[in-house]
This record gives structure tokens, C-alpha cells and sequence, in this order.
């Protein structure tokens, strides 16, 4: 197997496995926001607030309405959108480990504070810009203070969960 083929493997398994680590943390992530910032119902009710409570409201499951309709034509049902959520999460998550793992082997000092760096990166370039734009989750500014907690705090879970994942795959293999 060539190293181009050797790295793309390793990082989707370094994204698979962040991916799932965040996944694991933003139920506990969200039950600690809501003990620190109490949430109003219509707050859990905003897309992408409510992890939990909601998952149909969740940037996944509304990307998967959105393809369903451009594809078909017609709707899908909440509980077909939820079903969707985790090839579209995984998928991301193995994309974006993909490329992480090619940045920071090429470019060591990218991989700075463990992972916590790239967490915040991961999620400016997602929730804290492209998936508003694609009004896939609301305005960063009008998210609930346990959206923070959760969203943002997962994120940090996943970088974390990258870099440590990196460093393991690499002494593997």
C-alpha cells in the first residue's frame, strides 16, 4: 500500500473514532449546560440546540430533509432524518480526520495543545459559520448559553480525540 493510501486510511480512522468520542460526550455535555444555563423551552426548540430533546432539529437530520427534497422532491419523515444523522456525522467526521491527519503529519506545529486547537478550528469552520450560512442550526449569536456548553464544548472533545487517536494510529502503523 502506498503512503497516500496508508494516510487517507489512517485518517478516516482517526475521524471515525473523534467522531464517535464527541458523539459519546455531548448528551453529558448537554445535561451539564442545562444545570449551569437553564434553558427556556423555545431555546431547545432553535435548530441545532437541542441535541437530546430534539435530534430532529439537529444540523444532520435537516441536511438530510434538505437532500431528501432536492433529490425526490418530496419530504422525509423526522424519524427517517434522525436515522440519517450518523452517516452524515461519521461521514464529516472521517473527511475532516482525513485532512487533519495530513496537515499535521506534514506540519508538526499544527498540532498544538493536544487537539484543543483544532477542536476550536473544526468548529469555527462548522457550526460557528458554514452550517448558519447553510441555515442548517441558528445564528451563533442566538444560540442558548448550554448550546455553548454542548456544541462547542464537544468540539473540543473531538480535537482532543483526533490528536490522541493521530498519535496512536501513527506508533501503530
Amino acid at each position: 500500500m502506498n503512503s497516500l493510501s496508508k494516510n487517507i486510511l489512517k485518517g478516516i480512522a482517526v475521524g471515525l473514532f473523534a467522531s464517535w468520542i464527541k458523539s459519546i460526550a455531548e448528551p453529558p455535555l448537554q445535561k451539564i449546560g442545562e444545570k449551569l444555563f437553564p434553558p427556556s423551552d423555545d431555546e431547545l426548540r432553535l435548530k441545532g440546540a437541542d441535541v437530546t430533546g430534539h435530534p430532529e432539529n439537529m444540523p444532520p437530520a435537516i441536511l438530510a430533509g434538505k437532500m431528501y427534497r432536492t433529490v425526490t422532491g418530496n419530504e422525509i419523515s423526522a424519524g427517517k432524518r434522525i436515522k440519517a444523522m450518523p452517516y452524515i456525522h461519521y461521514t464529516l467526521g472521517a473527511a475532516i480526520g482525513v485532512v487533519y491527519l495530513d496537515m499535521v503529519n506534514k506540519y508538526p506545529n499544527l498540532k498544538i495543545e493536544q487537539g484543543f486547537t483544532a477542536g476550536t478550528v473544526v468548529w469555527a469552520l462548522t457550526h460557528g459559520s458554514a452550517v448558519p450560512a447553510l441555515q442548517l442550526q441558528g445564528k451563533v449569536s442566538q444560540m442558548p448559553k448550554l448550546w455553548w456548553v454542548w456544541e462547542f464544548g464537544s468540539h473540543l472533545v473531538f480535537g482532543v480525540a483526533m490528536e490522541q487517536g493521530r498519535k496512536m494510529i501513527n506508533r501503530m502503523f
